[in-house]
């Protein structure tokens, strides 16, 4: 199936349509006249009135815009989609970015070369998000040495596992953590219906689903700083190892 969504040009010298979202992003609802007064007056617009009326015609058409009585705003949902389609090619760009250092061992057994664990962290999510949204019904697996998550981005990880347990699929962390922060993060977990089990630390953490079988290996001092941190509740420092350079495969 083809991936359609309109994309506006956010600049001052661009068309109708784009200096009508430009317009409405920053005053809502407005109505079609207040939207014509605004485009001469912000925008220098040197077109008709019957110009911003057939762009409005065509941005309701495409579900862009949204009609409230006489007057027009942002429809959320094409947000939505411009969001998902942003996070996706994130997602697409910064893998080809890294595949230089990329190497395949043999079939189908590839290794990513991360700079820091906020960037292995941000790829995965994406990464996972994607594949689990094109199936239902799995079962997935997190084997985890450190839970530190949930400290730093709460709703998107409740948002992430909701929206993918609407799919069917269910959840399995088997954590390692031991500290308060962590306690704390297996007890948010287990509220939104995921469940937990302890185990001992590993090597690396393992994510698991369908056919893939995915191992995150941090360097062994970059794991004991965060140890060390969760366990000291020092939330600055964590922040920092964790988008500090190292060699995360």
């Amino acid at each position: 199936m083809g991936f359609s969504i309109f994309i506006p040009d956010i600049t001052k010298k661009n068309s109708s349509k784009d200096i009508i979202i430009n317009i409405l992003i920053k005053n809502y609802p407005l109505s079609l006249k207040k939207i014509y007064n605004k485009a001469k007056k912000d925008y220098n617009y040197s077109s008709s009135y019957q110009s911003i009326f057939k762009a409005t015609s065509e941005l309701l058409l495409k579900k862009v815009i949204i009609r409230k009585g006489n007057d027009y705003e942002i429809n959320i949902s094409w947000i939505k989609q411009l969001q998902d389609f942003t996070r996706i090619a994130e997602t697409n760009y910064y893998a080809e970015k890294i595949s230089e250092e990329k190497n395949k061992i043999k079939e189908n057994i590839m290794v990513l070369n991360f700079e820091r664990v906020f960037d292995a962290e941000k790829y995965l999510y994406y990464f996972v998000k994607n594949e689990l949204k094109k199936m239902k019904n799995k079962k997935v697996i997190y084997e985890t040495n450190n839970d530190w998550k949930v400290l730093f981005y709460q709703r998107a990880e409740y948002n992430y596992y909701k929206k993918l347990m609407k799919l069917g699929h269910k959840f399995f962390l088997f954590s390692s953590g031991k500290n308060k922060i962590e306690e704390k993060a297996q007890k948010f977990y287990k509220k939104i219906g995921i469940e937990i089990k302890k185990k001992n630390k590993t090597s690396s953490d393992t994510i698991i689903f369908s056919d893939y079988f995915i191992q995150i290996f941090i360097p062994e001092e970059v794991k004991n700083k965060i140890n060390l941190f969760l366990k000291e509740e020092n939330e600055i420092e964590l922040l920092k190892t964790l988008d500090r350079e190292s060699s995360v495969k």
